[in-house]
């Protein structure tokens, strides 16, 4: 690895372990370390600020709000990558991933040489994530991008139905009286259903609906439609 301008920042409590880790990371990098701590205001250092940086960012001992920060404090430097270590399980790193831009994730159970290793990997342009937080991230991601696609599967069947009637042309008084529900019901149903869609009123629900391709809503058939 080429050491050359090249730094490593810790943000971390100050602990006697954490100095042994860091006096172990400059032996095995080479390279600039240096330790930040947790409560003082997210800023790279000047000295660091023309150097391709690598920031190992503390999971136990930074809160989310803060851990955010310190991303958005970084991504003003082109060469900054940031990473989370001590994560605690899977389950944790993914979660954290799908809500800011983290290069890699260091569990409390990596070994330094596997440390190590993955520093290296990060000075070279290359993401540190295992096979498994991989794929969980893909199927994540793809998850989202569907739910954007089809906003109508956050409806419940309920709120579908009272969609799908409103689409035929039907009065709050209509649908209350095809589904035996009061009319305060109906509106309380329509409240939910624009919150959720993120519209104001029906005419734009509607339109959303209709942009749907792969979604159909239905108007319920009831005894009155059967007889």
């Amino acid at each position: 690895m080429d050491v050359t301008n090249t730094a490593l920042i810790m943000v971390t409590k100050s602990s006697p372990q954490n100095e042994l880790f860091l006096d172990y990371l400059r032996k095995q990098l080479g390279c600039h370390v240096q330790q930040l701590p947790t409560d003082e205001p997210p800023e790279l250092p000047e000295h660091l600020r023309q150097c391709r940086v690598v920031a190992l960012l503390d999971d136990d001992h930074l809160e989310e709000s803060v851990l955010r920060e310190w991303t958005q404090q970084l991504g003003q430097y082109d060469d900054a990558i940031f990473t989370a270590f001590n994560m605690s399980d899977e389950d944790r790193a993914v979660a954290l991933m799908m809500r800011m831009p983290l290069h890699g994730i260091f569990y409390r159970g990596d070994s330094l040489e596997l440390i190590s290793k993955g520093i290296r990997r990060l000075f070279e342009g290359e993401m540190w994530l295992s096979r498994p937080l991989m794929e969980r991230l893909l199927c994540a991601y793809w998850h989202r991008q569907h739910d954007e696609q089809l906003p109508l599967a956050s409806l419940t069947p309920r709120e579908q139905e009272i969609l799908g009637l409103l689409d035929s042309g039907a009065s709050n008084l209509d649908i209350a009286d095809r589904l035996s529900i009061s009319e305060h019901t109906v509106k309380s149903h329509l409240y939910h259903v624009f919150r959720k869609l993120k519209v104001r009123n029906r005419a734009q629900a509607l339109n959303l609906l209709r942009q749907q391709p792969t979604a159909v809503v239905a108007a319920p058939r009831t005894r009155r439609d059967t007889a």
